[in-house]
C-alpha cells in the first residue's frame, strides 16, 4: 500500500465488520498503522484491518 490508495477498513471504534472505503495517507510497516482519510477526518487503524480496495471488490464486472 502506498499513499493515495483507496483502501476498505473496518471502522476501529464499533464492534461490526461492516468495511468501509477510505483515502490512505500515511502507512508504516515498521509500526504495522495505516492512517486513514474518512468522512473528513484522519483515522490511525491497525494494518491488519486495511486493505487495498480493487477491482475484485466492485459488484459490477462490466469492465471493458
Amino acid at each position: 500500500m502506498k499513499s493515495g490508495d483507496l483502501v476498505r477498513f473496518i471502522h476501529p471504534s464499533t464492534t461490526s465488520t461492516e468495511w468501509k472505503l477510505g483515502l490512505l495517507i500515511e502507512y508504516r510497516p515498521w509500526e504495522k498503522m495505516a492512517t486513514v482519510l474518512y468522512d473528513g477526518g484522519l483515522m490511525r487503524i491497525s494494518a491488519r484491518k486495511v486493505q487495498k480496495f480493487g477491482k475484485r471488490y466492485l459488484e459490477s464486472k462490466d469492465v471493458r
